[in-house]
């Protein structure tokens, strides 16, 4: 058997059908690098949603295998032989299921070097996803072996690619937003907010019996041409897809879950205490050292936090930012949210973020629209004359009409008596802890007593 598999995989089309695949995941995964750069949870999104294009181009290069039977006749030769129908069709079968599993986990050990050489975060469910989806591609390429052997046609597997896209996006269509049918489509229309957040157990099993289908399909189709297996592999097709539709729930809480192994902390060693999520624990060091520059210059506030830790949410993101400002600290310790510059890989402004406010730009109050008046207290408290803003948009805004602004406030501020300066620094913080809306009065001395 193996040395038949090994003849099928030099003489058949399984070694085009691997490189092909092999490409175009590799192409949608390098595509989606900013994304997913060190995060493998995140990873796992990309690898999932490359299956939308990779399912058809394996369906079509089944359906090119299964030709080649039909059109040489090897087929015929194959009947005339005394060993049931299944042992003859299984070793091209075979052949062909170990080149598109070999494609895809080729592409997530690349994947997975990448994050792992950045000391990232690997855990045992980020490898669900992709398993699964092993089988839903195997399952996709024996099912067009068994069309191919059915019409021989030169026009059958483009057209059996382009019924694959079609059938998944025309029905993803039809439903519209929150219908079932949205989860024809093996493309993942939500992305996930946080990066903790792990394709769901749900969304899972939806996937894992729409392979399960396709492959009992495939075999019952190769098996033999009387009514009851055909029969057979047109019910696992079905039960297939209506796991597909049925299981799965649309939208973001359908879509995502908590991982708890990737969302717990993980603190550096020393004082004072800089904690992070486990899946930007590659990112201590770098953080511990901003982060602690931070909670320095806090100290020089009555009353300051002696601890900060990476700000996480307790549920799945709603892709609203306004949610990244409702998470209230414990007593004596300061928030901040961790993002990564896509250009440089680092994380993003962790000092001048704690410093923001006094410490009270993450303190649960919810988004004030005001960054000058905070980013004036950051300055001051970090020495400098201004502080970068970064968001996830824009990035780093050095150049705009703000950075003006709060030089002007920070040279203003310092003007000032010493102890003046600290008594406002610290009725902004206070203020902003009151979450009261306009905190610039608390440093410019209009503020009420």
């Amino acid at each position: 058997m193996i040395r038949q598999v090994r003849i099928e995989l030099r003489r058949s089309n399984a070694p085009a059908v691997a490189v092909l695949l092999l490409a175009v995941g590799a192409l949608g995964t390098a595509s989606m690098y900013s994304f997913w750069q060190g995060q493998w949870l995140r990873l796992g999104y990309v690898h999932a949603s490359d299956v939308f294009f990779l399912m058809p181009l394996a369906l079509a290069g089944g359906a090119v295998l299964g030709r080649r039977d039909r059109r040489t006749r090897a087929e015929e030769l194959m009947n005339s032989t005394g060993r049931p129908r299944w042992q003859r069709a299984l070793p091209a079968m075979a052949a062909l299921g170990v080149a598109v599993a070999a494609a895809h986990l080729l592409v997530l050990a690349a994947s997975a070097a990448v994050v792992a050489s950045g000391g990232a975060h690997l855990g045992v469910r980020g490898l669900a996803g992709p398993l699964i989806d092993v089988l839903v591609l195997v399952g996709a390429a024996w099912v067009g072996v068994a069309v191919g052997r059915l019409w021989s046609s030169p026009l059958l597997p483009p057209l059996l690619a382009a019924a694959g896209l079609v059938a998944q996006e025309g029905t993803a269509m039809l439903g519209g937003t929150g219908s079932r049918l949205t989860n024809a489509s093996l493309m993942i229309s939500w992305p996930p907010d946080t990066p903790w957040e792990t394709l769901s157990d749900r969304l899972l099993l939806s996937r894992l019996v729409l392979g399960a289908g396709l492959v009992l399909a495939g075999l019952l189709l190769a098996a033999g041409r009387s009514w009851l297996t055909r029969a057979g592999a047109a019910a696992s097709l079905a039960g297939g897809v209506a796991g597909l539709l049925l299981i799965g729930v649309p939208g973001p809480a359908g879509i995502w879950q908590l991982d708890a192994e990737a969302r717990r902390y993980v603190c550096a060693d020393g004082t004072p205490q800089v904690c992070v999520t486990a899946v930007n624990a590659h990112l201590l060091p770098e953080v511990t050292t901003e982060a602690r520059r931070g909670l320095h210059a806090l100290a020089k506030l009555p009353n300051a936090p002696t601890r900060a830790v990476e700000l996480r949410l307790d549920t799945i993101g709603s892709n609203d930012s306004e949610q990244w400002h409702r998470p209230k600290p414990t007593p004596g310790t300061v928030q901040f949210h961790l993002e990564v510059d896509p250009d440089t890989g680092r994380a993003a402004d962790v000092a001048e973020r704690i410093a923001m406010g006094g410490g009270t730009r993450w303190s649960g109050c919810g988004r004030s629209g005001d960054d000058i008046a905070p980013a004036i207290v950051a300055a001051w408290l970090l020495d400098t004359e201004t502080v970068r803003l970064w968001d996830s948009w824009t990035g780093y805004r050095y150049a705009d009409e703000q950075q003006e602004e709060i030089r002007a406030g920070v040279r203003q501020l310092r003007a000032l008596p010493e102890p003046e300066q600290l008594r406002r620094v610290t009725a902004l913080r206070d203020a902003a802890a009151r979450c009261e809306p306009d905190l610039m009065p608390a440093l410019t001395g209009r503020a009420a007593p």
